[in-house]
């Protein structure tokens, strides 16, 4: 049975300097850091709330006094994220264009409009702002993962990428899978009298599913770094 051969690209000049490309990865991933320490410092500050992380959303820092260090955190992801991409752009190992891209930029979109807009007060009832703020983290959660599916395709047979490529597509359906419980959730509660967030541990599996997707940031920039010298083109 044939096999289709690897794919070798004949690697190109940088788009910009080598050293431009690795300090725009190392400073996404010191934003990426950044907003994983302060989320990790506030949960642990408030592990003795009446409503521990394991069952309070990441989001709920928004509506008491840690908005501020909860927004900051949010907003460096975002940062760090379009920091990372740009450097995977310069190194030629993602078009401009492309959809892996687009689906990274929708990841940094969604979490800037988590911050414009706040999620639904229930002692108020619901919001058009709340609506907008459900609608951008579903966005963000799920385009990151397709992304690094997407961004990976192209090098999972080149005989220089095909491990990173590999790691990035792995963990972004690692955290696709992340969805799972709470898609069996919502189908149960079709079917008892019971919410949906009460038959999963909310906080617990929202964080996984965050986490996941920060290594799939990780991935990203260290294949980045790594092709400090080597810009490669993905293959048409």
């Amino acid at each position: 049975m044939e096999t289709s051969p690897r794919v070798n690209v004949d690697p190109l000049p940088p788009a910009v300097s080598t050293t431009d490309g690795r300090r725009l990865a190392m400073t996404g991933v010191a934003g990426v850091v950044s907003a994983v320490v302060i989320v990790g410092a506030l949960d642990v500050w408030t592990i003795d709330w009446p409503r521990s992380p394991v069952t309070r959303t990441i989001s709920e820092y928004a509506q008491g006094p840690l908005w501020w260090p909860f927004y900051a955190a949010v907003l460096l992801l975002a940062a760090g994220s379009l920091a990372i991409l740009l450097a995977m752009v310069r190194q030629r190992l993602a078009r401009p264009s492309s959809a892996g891209t687009v689906a990274v930029a929708l990841w940094s979109l969604g979490l800037t409009f988590v911050v414009l807009f706040e999620k639904h007060d229930w002692s108020q009832g619901p919001s058009v702002s709340g609506y907008i703020h459900q609608l951008a983290s579903l966005t963000a959660f799920v385009s990151l993962p397709v992304a690094g599916v997407l961004l990976a395709r192209p090098w999972r047979r080149h005989d220089r990428w095909r491990i990173a490529a590999r790691w990035t597509s792995w963990l972004g359906v690692a955290s696709m899978l992340w969805f799972v419980p709470l898609l069996g959730a919502v189908a149960l509660s079709l079917a008892t009298e019971i919410a949906w967030w009460q038959l999963v541990p909310l906080g617990l599996t929202e964080r996984a599913l965050v986490l996941t997707e920060i290594l799939v940031l990780f991935a990203m920039a260290r294949w980045s770094m790594a092709a400090g010298t080597e810009a490669n083109r993905p293959p048409s």
